[in-house]
C-alpha cells in the first residue's frame, strides 16, 4: 500500500495539494478542513475564510474522509495510533502544536505564499503587492514551533508583473504547491529528503482583515492602486463611501500621461481624455475600472455623473 498523507487545510490551495498527493500516487487518509469561517485569536468575531474550498465531492470521489476540525487531539483519537507518515498543511489558518507535529513518524511540511524568510506571518501575497515587491513564490517547510521559521524543503518562485492583481498571485502560488508537492513528496515520505535552514533577512506580515481595505485617498496613487490590487477578488476588496452609498473599488489605473487636477483628495472627476471616472490622490489623477455596490451591480455610471462630488477621505 502506498505511503499515506494527512491533510489539513479548507482552501482553494488545500484541493490543489490534494490532487498533486494524489497524482504521485501517494494515499491520502483524510483530509482535515475548517469550513468557510472559523475562531482565531486576533479576531473577536468569527473569521471568514474568503479563499474557501469544500474538497468534499473531489475526496468522495476519490474515497478520501473528509474530517471537520475540532480539536488536534480528535484528529489523532481519530486514527487510533495509526497515523499516516506525514501531515501537510496547505491553507490552514492556525498554529500546529508540537504535541500533534511529533505524532508522525515522517513530520508535518506546510506551504507558505512566499520565499521564505520573507513574509512570514499573515496575508503574504498580499503584502507582497502592498509592498511593491517584484518577487515571490511559495516555500515547502517542516513546521516549527515559531511563525514560519522551520527547515526549507523546496521553493517555486514567481514574478510580480506591475500591474498584477492578488488574483493572479493566487493561482501562480497554487501552482507552485502542485510542482512543489510533486518534486518533493516522495522524498519526504521516505525520510530522504533534506532540510535547509532560512536565510537572508526575515520580514513579517501582520492579519489583515476586510476593514483594512479602506481606501485613503491622501495617499499616493500608487499607494491607492496597490491596495486594490492587493484586495481585490477573491478577497472582499478595497472600499470607499460616496454620500450613504459603501462603493467596493475593484480595479484602477495610473494613466500615463493626465493633465493636472487641482482637488481635494477623493474628489471625482470627469475629463476628455478617459471614458472612466477619475480621483484625485496626493500626486495625481487615479482612475477607476471596476466598482460596484454592495450588491454587486456596476456603479460605475454613477461615478461618471458624479463630478466634483467626493469620496469621504478615509
Amino acid at each position: 500500500m502506498p505511503a499515506s498523507v494527512l491533510l489539513l487545510g479548507s482552501s482553494d490551495v488545500t484541493l490543489t495539494v490534494a490532487q498533486a498527493v494524489d497524482a504521485v500516487g501517494a494515499r491520502l487518509s483524510g483530509i482535515v478542513t475548517v469550513g468557510d469561517s472559523f475562531s482565531i485569536s486576533y479576531s473577536e468575531k468569527r473569521v471568514a475564510n474568503v479563499r474557501s474550498a469544500d474538497p468534499a465531492a473531489w475526496a468522495q470521489d476519490k474515497g478520501v474522509p473528509i474530517i471537520p476540525f475540532t480539536t488536534y487531539e480528535n484528529v489523532l483519537e481519530r486514527h487510533q495510533g495509526k497515523l499516516p507518515a506525514i501531515c501537510l498543511v496547505a491553507g490552514w489558518y492556525h498554529m500546529v502544536p508540537r504535541r500533534f507535529r511529533e505524532a508522525f513518524p515522517r513530520g508535518c511540511f506546510g506551504f507558505h505564499a512566499s520565499l521564505l524568510p520573507k513574509f512570514r506571518g499573515g496575508a503574504p501575497l498580499n503584502w507582497a503587492i502592498l509592498s511593491g515587491a517584484k518577487e515571490t513564490g511559495v516555500t515547502l517547510f517542516e513546521m516549527a514551533d515559531g511563525v514560519d521559521t522551520g527547515l526549507i524543503f523546496g521553493q517555486e518562485s514567481f514574478p510580480i508583473a506591475p500591474n498584477a492583481m492578488i488574483g493572479d498571485l493566487v493561482v501562480a502560488s497554487r501552482d507552485a504547491c502542485a510542482t512543489l508537492t510533486k518534486r518533493h513528496l516522495a522524498a519526504l515520505l521516505d525520510g530522504h529528503a533534506k532540510g535547509n535552514p532560512q536565510e537572508g533577512e526575515a520580514s513579517y506580515g501582520l492579519q489583515r482583515m476586510p476593514d483594512d481595505g479602506r481606501i485613503d485617498w491622501a495617499q499616493s496613487r500608487l499607494e491607492v492602486d496597490r491596495l486594490v490590487r492587493a484586495v481585490s477578488r477573491p478577497y472582499p476588496g478595497a472600499f470607499t463611501t460616496l454620500g450613504e452609498d459603501r462603493i467596493q473599488i475593484w480595479a484602477t489605473r495610473i494613466p500615463d500621461e493626465a493633465p493636472l487636477v487641482l482637488g481635494a483628495p477623493g474628489q471625482i472627476v470627469m475629463l476628455p481624455d478617459f471614458d472612466l471616472p477619475g480621483v484625485v490622490t496626493r500626486d495625481g489623477l487615479l482612475l477607476i475600472e471596476d466598482a460596484t455596490f454592495p450588491d454587486g451591480s456596476s456603479c460605475l455610471d454613477k461615478l461618471r455623473k458624479a463630478g466634483h462630488k467626493r469620496f469621504a477621505p478615509r
